[in-house]
Protein backbone atom coordinates (compact mmCIF):
# COMPACT_ATOMS: atom_id res chain seq x y z
CA UNK A 1 0.00 0.00 0.00
CA UNK A 2 1.81 3.38 -1.04
CA UNK A 3 1.31 6.63 0.85
CA UNK A 4 -1.69 8.36 0.02
CA UNK A 5 -3.62 5.27 0.33
CA UNK A 6 -2.20 4.47 4.27
CA UNK A 7 -3.51 8.31 4.59
CA UNK A 8 -6.71 7.23 3.20
CA UNK A 9 -7.14 4.50 5.72
CA UNK A 10 -6.24 6.97 8.11
CA UNK A 11 -8.76 9.82 7.39
CA UNK A 12 -11.63 7.49 6.55
CA UNK A 13 -10.99 5.78 10.07
CA UNK A 14 -10.92 9.58 12.11
CA UNK A 15 -13.79 10.61 9.93
CA UNK A 16 -16.32 7.67 10.41
CA UNK A 17 -14.78 7.69 13.83
CA UNK A 18 -16.11 11.57 14.23
CA UNK A 19 -19.22 10.97 12.50
CA UNK A 20 -20.16 8.33 14.55
CA UNK A 21 -19.30 10.66 17.61
CA UNK A 22 -21.15 13.95 15.96
CA UNK A 23 -23.56 12.93 12.94
CA UNK A 24 -24.42 9.56 14.21
CA UNK A 25 -24.99 9.37 17.26
CA UNK A 26 -28.19 11.59 16.55
CA UNK A 27 -30.09 8.22 15.28
CA UNK A 28 -30.69 7.84 19.07
CA UNK A 29 -30.52 11.43 20.74
CA UNK A 30 -34.87 10.67 21.57
CA UNK A 31 -33.53 7.86 23.25
CA UNK A 32 -32.26 9.23 26.32
CA UNK A 33 -34.01 13.09 26.06
CA UNK A 34 -37.01 10.61 26.33
CA UNK A 35 -35.69 9.02 29.31
CA UNK A 36 -36.42 6.17 27.49
CA UNK A 37 -33.08 4.40 28.46
CA UNK A 38 -29.79 5.25 29.48
CA UNK A 39 -26.73 7.07 26.88
CA UNK A 40 -24.97 3.74 27.07
CA UNK A 41 -27.61 1.16 25.98
CA UNK A 42 -28.54 3.83 22.92
CA UNK A 43 -25.68 3.66 21.54
CA UNK A 44 -25.09 -0.07 21.67
CA UNK A 45 -28.53 0.33 19.79
CA UNK A 46 -26.81 2.75 17.36
CA UNK A 47 -24.11 0.52 16.26
CA UNK A 48 -26.09 -2.74 15.35
CA UNK A 49 -28.63 -0.38 13.62
CA UNK A 50 -26.21 0.98 11.92
CA UNK A 51 -23.83 -1.90 10.76
CA UNK A 52 -26.99 -3.38 9.37
CA UNK A 53 -28.37 -0.43 7.45
CA UNK A 54 -24.64 -0.11 6.14
CA UNK A 55 -24.52 -3.51 5.06
CA UNK A 56 -27.38 -4.13 3.95
CA UNK A 57 -28.56 -1.03 2.04
CA UNK A 58 -25.28 1.09 1.82
CA UNK A 59 -24.50 0.24 -2.02
CA UNK A 60 -27.49 2.13 -2.68
CA UNK A 61 -24.85 5.26 -1.69
CA UNK A 62 -21.57 3.85 -3.82
CA UNK A 63 -22.10 6.56 -6.73
CA UNK A 64 -23.74 9.17 -4.81
CA UNK A 65 -20.57 11.71 -5.22
CA UNK A 66 -18.90 10.27 -8.00
CA UNK A 67 -21.55 10.14 -10.42
CA UNK A 68 -24.19 12.24 -8.88
CA UNK A 69 -22.21 15.05 -8.19
CA UNK A 70 -19.22 14.55 -10.21
CA UNK A 71 -19.35 13.50 -13.85
CA UNK A 72 -15.64 11.73 -13.19
CA UNK A 73 -13.81 10.11 -10.13
CA UNK A 74 -11.36 11.74 -7.30
CA UNK A 75 -7.93 10.41 -6.84
CA UNK A 76 -6.60 9.02 -3.74
CA UNK A 77 -5.02 12.47 -2.63
CA UNK A 78 -8.38 14.25 -3.89
CA UNK A 79 -10.35 11.96 -1.83
CA UNK A 80 -7.91 12.19 1.52
CA UNK A 81 -8.57 15.98 0.85
CA UNK A 82 -12.31 15.80 0.73
CA UNK A 83 -12.31 13.64 4.16
CA UNK A 84 -9.45 15.96 5.67
CA UNK A 85 -11.71 18.83 5.20
CA UNK A 86 -14.75 16.97 6.38
CA UNK A 87 -13.16 15.80 9.51
CA UNK A 88 -12.21 19.30 10.44
CA UNK A 89 -15.72 20.59 10.36
CA UNK A 90 -17.00 17.74 12.18
CA UNK A 91 -14.38 18.44 15.40
CA UNK A 92 -15.10 21.71 15.27
CA UNK A 93 -18.96 20.88 15.36
CA UNK A 94 -18.56 18.09 17.79
CA UNK A 95 -16.39 20.30 20.04
CA UNK A 96 -19.08 23.22 19.91
CA UNK A 97 -21.64 20.12 20.30
CA UNK A 98 -23.94 21.47 17.25
CA UNK A 99 -24.82 18.52 14.88
CA UNK A 100 -23.32 18.43 11.48
CA UNK A 101 -24.87 17.46 8.41
CA UNK A 102 -21.99 15.26 6.74
CA UNK A 103 -23.47 14.94 3.73
CA UNK A 104 -23.07 18.51 3.32
CA UNK A 105 -19.83 18.74 4.32
CA UNK A 106 -18.50 15.95 2.41
CA UNK A 107 -20.60 17.18 -0.77
CA UNK A 108 -19.14 20.84 -0.78
CA UNK A 109 -15.14 19.32 -0.64
CA UNK A 110 -16.07 17.35 -3.23
CA UNK A 111 -17.30 19.56 -5.06
CA UNK A 112 -14.91 22.07 -4.09
CA UNK A 113 -12.15 19.33 -5.18
CA UNK A 114 -13.92 18.78 -8.64
CA UNK A 115 -13.80 22.51 -9.28
CA UNK A 116 -10.25 22.85 -9.03
CA UNK A 117 -9.35 19.69 -10.82
CA UNK A 118 -11.67 20.65 -13.80
CA UNK A 119 -13.71 17.09 -13.10
CA UNK A 120 -17.28 18.24 -15.17
CA UNK A 121 -19.99 19.13 -12.45
CA UNK A 122 -23.18 16.93 -12.75
CA UNK A 123 -25.39 20.25 -12.19
CA UNK A 124 -28.42 17.88 -12.34
CA UNK A 125 -27.38 15.76 -9.81
CA UNK A 126 -26.50 18.31 -7.56
CA UNK A 127 -29.52 19.80 -7.84
CA UNK A 128 -31.20 17.14 -7.06
CA UNK A 129 -29.31 17.07 -4.29
CA UNK A 130 -29.96 20.19 -3.13
CA UNK A 131 -33.81 19.95 -3.04
CA UNK A 132 -33.80 16.74 -0.84
CA UNK A 133 -31.47 18.95 1.39
CA UNK A 134 -34.55 21.35 1.68
CA UNK A 135 -37.62 18.99 1.26
CA UNK A 136 -35.68 16.76 4.20
CA UNK A 137 -36.48 18.88 7.31
CA UNK A 138 -39.88 20.00 6.15
CA UNK A 139 -40.75 16.14 5.28
CA UNK A 140 -39.79 14.70 8.53
CA UNK A 141 -41.42 17.81 10.46
CA UNK A 142 -44.73 17.15 8.82
CA UNK A 143 -45.03 13.06 9.51
CA UNK A 144 -43.73 13.47 13.05
CA UNK A 145 -46.34 16.05 13.54
CA UNK A 146 -49.30 13.68 11.75
CA UNK A 147 -48.09 11.36 14.09
CA UNK A 148 -47.27 12.96 17.06
CA UNK A 149 -51.46 14.63 16.68
CA UNK A 150 -52.46 11.02 15.59
CA UNK A 151 -51.42 10.37 19.13
CA UNK A 152 -52.89 12.67 20.81
CA UNK A 153 -56.43 11.43 19.60
CA UNK A 154 -56.00 8.19 21.33
CA UNK A 155 -54.77 8.81 24.73
CA UNK A 156 -54.59 6.27 27.08
CA UNK A 157 -55.73 6.43 30.87
CA UNK A 158 -53.27 4.36 32.29
CA UNK A 159 -50.02 6.53 32.18
CA UNK A 160 -47.62 4.12 33.27
CA UNK A 161 -48.66 1.42 30.96
CA UNK A 162 -48.62 4.25 27.79
CA UNK A 163 -45.20 4.95 28.97
CA UNK A 164 -43.97 1.60 28.65
CA UNK A 165 -45.22 1.32 25.16
CA UNK A 166 -44.03 4.06 23.78
CA UNK A 167 -41.08 3.24 25.55
CA UNK A 168 -40.66 0.33 23.98
CA UNK A 169 -41.84 1.82 20.48
CA UNK A 170 -38.94 4.35 20.50
CA UNK A 171 -36.34 1.85 21.26
CA UNK A 172 -37.04 0.18 17.98
CA UNK A 173 -37.77 3.35 16.08
CA UNK A 174 -34.19 4.43 17.42
CA UNK A 175 -32.67 1.16 16.12
CA UNK A 176 -34.41 1.89 12.81
CA UNK A 177 -33.18 5.59 12.52
CA UNK A 178 -29.57 3.87 13.18
CA UNK A 179 -30.44 1.49 10.42
CA UNK A 180 -31.07 4.32 7.90
CA UNK A 181 -28.04 5.83 8.96
CA UNK A 182 -26.01 3.20 7.79
CA UNK A 183 -27.60 2.65 5.06
CA UNK A 184 -27.43 6.21 3.82
CA UNK A 185 -24.39 8.58 5.66
CA UNK A 186 -22.09 5.43 6.11
CA UNK A 187 -22.92 4.17 2.71
CA UNK A 188 -22.07 7.87 1.29
CA UNK A 189 -18.49 7.80 3.20
CA UNK A 190 -17.76 4.32 2.15
CA UNK A 191 -18.71 5.07 -1.76
CA UNK A 192 -16.22 7.94 -2.08
CA UNK A 193 -13.42 5.66 -1.20
CA UNK A 194 -14.32 2.52 -3.50
CA UNK A 195 -11.35 3.46 -6.38
CA UNK A 196 -9.07 3.56 -3.44
CA UNK A 197 -9.47 0.45 -1.03
CA UNK A 198 -12.46 -1.05 -3.01
CA UNK A 199 -16.07 -1.00 -1.84
CA UNK A 200 -15.79 -4.18 0.98
CA UNK A 201 -12.78 -2.82 2.59
CA UNK A 202 -14.09 0.66 2.86
CA UNK A 203 -17.64 -0.46 4.23
CA UNK A 204 -16.18 -2.23 7.03
CA UNK A 205 -14.07 0.71 7.76
CA UNK A 206 -16.09 3.38 7.80
CA UNK A 207 -18.64 0.76 9.82
CA UNK A 208 -16.82 -0.31 12.56
CA UNK A 209 -14.63 2.97 13.26
CA UNK A 210 -18.07 4.87 13.18
CA UNK A 211 -19.59 2.29 15.32
CA UNK A 212 -16.52 2.94 17.81
CA UNK A 213 -16.97 6.54 17.54
CA UNK A 214 -21.05 6.95 18.38
CA UNK A 215 -20.46 4.62 21.46
CA UNK A 216 -17.41 6.56 22.90
CA UNK A 217 -18.18 9.82 22.38
CA UNK A 218 -21.72 10.39 21.20
CA UNK A 219 -23.14 11.98 24.15
CA UNK A 220 -22.89 15.61 24.04
CA UNK A 221 -24.42 15.60 20.28
CA UNK A 222 -26.95 13.28 21.44
CA UNK A 223 -27.73 15.98 24.00
CA UNK A 224 -28.10 18.48 22.12
CA UNK A 225 -30.85 17.13 20.04
CA UNK A 226 -32.84 15.29 22.62
CA UNK A 227 -32.80 17.68 25.59
CA UNK A 228 -32.04 21.01 24.37
CA UNK A 229 -34.38 22.06 21.25
CA UNK A 230 -36.89 20.85 22.62
CA UNK A 231 -38.89 19.54 25.63
CA UNK A 232 -40.63 15.70 24.29
CA UNK A 233 -41.63 12.69 26.13
CA UNK A 234 -41.72 9.29 25.25
CA UNK A 235 -44.79 9.72 22.74
CA UNK A 236 -43.31 12.41 21.25
CA UNK A 237 -40.42 11.06 20.96
CA UNK A 238 -41.30 8.22 19.37
CA UNK A 239 -43.08 10.08 16.50
CA UNK A 240 -39.74 12.27 15.90
CA UNK A 241 -37.73 9.16 15.24
CA UNK A 242 -40.20 7.62 13.28
CA UNK A 243 -40.84 10.33 11.01
CA UNK A 244 -36.98 11.28 10.42
CA UNK A 245 -36.69 8.37 9.87
CA UNK A 246 -38.68 6.94 7.48
CA UNK A 247 -37.84 10.42 5.10
CA UNK A 248 -34.21 9.26 5.22
CA UNK A 249 -34.71 6.01 3.83
CA UNK A 250 -36.97 6.96 1.41
CA UNK A 251 -34.11 9.05 -0.08
CA UNK A 252 -32.06 6.27 -0.02
CA UNK A 253 -34.00 4.16 -1.85
CA UNK A 254 -32.98 6.33 -4.76
CA UNK A 255 -29.45 6.96 -3.73
CA UNK A 256 -29.82 10.52 -3.04
CA UNK A 257 -27.83 11.10 0.57
CA UNK A 258 -29.28 13.38 2.72
CA UNK A 259 -28.33 14.22 6.26
CA UNK A 260 -29.46 12.08 9.26
CA UNK A 261 -29.23 15.69 11.44
CA UNK A 262 -31.70 17.40 8.68
CA UNK A 263 -34.38 14.73 9.47
CA UNK A 264 -33.84 13.47 13.22
CA UNK A 265 -34.30 17.58 13.89
CA UNK A 266 -37.10 18.41 11.50
CA UNK A 267 -38.79 15.02 13.35
CA UNK A 268 -38.06 16.68 16.70
CA UNK A 269 -39.46 20.12 15.46
CA UNK A 270 -42.59 18.63 14.69
CA UNK A 271 -43.21 16.58 16.99
CA UNK A 272 -42.45 19.35 19.80
CA UNK A 273 -44.91 21.83 17.46
CA UNK A 274 -47.64 19.11 17.67
CA UNK A 275 -47.34 20.77 21.68
CA UNK A 276 -46.99 23.98 20.46
CA UNK A 277 -44.34 26.69 19.77
CA UNK A 278 -43.48 27.03 23.16
CA UNK A 279 -42.08 23.25 23.35
CA UNK A 280 -39.32 24.75 20.78
CA UNK A 281 -35.86 26.52 22.01
CA UNK A 282 -35.22 28.81 19.29
CA UNK A 283 -31.73 29.91 20.46
CA UNK A 284 -30.37 26.39 19.69
CA UNK A 285 -32.81 26.13 16.45
CA UNK A 286 -30.81 29.48 15.48
CA UNK A 287 -26.91 28.02 15.93
CA UNK A 288 -28.07 24.85 13.88
CA UNK A 289 -29.51 26.92 10.88
CA UNK A 290 -26.20 29.01 10.83
CA UNK A 291 -24.53 25.83 11.06
CA UNK A 292 -26.02 24.64 8.07
CA UNK A 293 -26.04 27.16 5.92
CA UNK A 294 -22.34 27.82 6.40
CA UNK A 295 -21.34 24.22 6.18
CA UNK A 296 -21.02 23.32 2.78
CA UNK A 297 -20.12 26.70 1.53
CA UNK A 298 -17.22 26.93 4.11
CA UNK A 299 -16.25 23.00 2.23
CA UNK A 300 -16.01 24.04 -0.97
CA UNK A 301 -13.86 26.83 -0.03
CA UNK A 302 -11.55 24.87 2.06
CA UNK A 303 -11.28 22.01 -0.60
CA UNK A 304 -10.29 24.41 -3.12
CA UNK A 305 -7.82 26.22 -1.24
CA UNK A 306 -6.10 22.94 -0.21
CA UNK A 307 -5.70 21.63 -3.47
CA UNK A 308 -4.50 25.15 -4.59
CA UNK A 309 -1.99 24.69 -1.87
CA UNK A 310 -0.82 21.99 -2.71
CA UNK A 311 -0.02 22.63 -6.40
CA UNK A 312 2.11 25.51 -5.64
Amino acid sequence: MDLQLILLVILATLTAGMIGANNASNATATLAGARVTTHSRAALIFGAGLALGALLEGGKMSGAVQGMALDGSLSPWSVGIVLGVTLGMIIIATGMGIPLPVTQALYGAAIGSGIFLGIPINLAGIAAVLISWGLTPVAAAAASFALARLEMKFPSKDIKTSTTVYGVLTLFTGFYTAYVLGANTIGLVAGIMIDGIGWEAALALSVVSAGIGGMLFGRRVSTTIGERIATIGPPTAFACQLGGALTVHLFTQGGIPVSISHAIIGGVAGGALSKGVKALNMSSWLRLAVAWIATPILTIALAWVIHASAAM
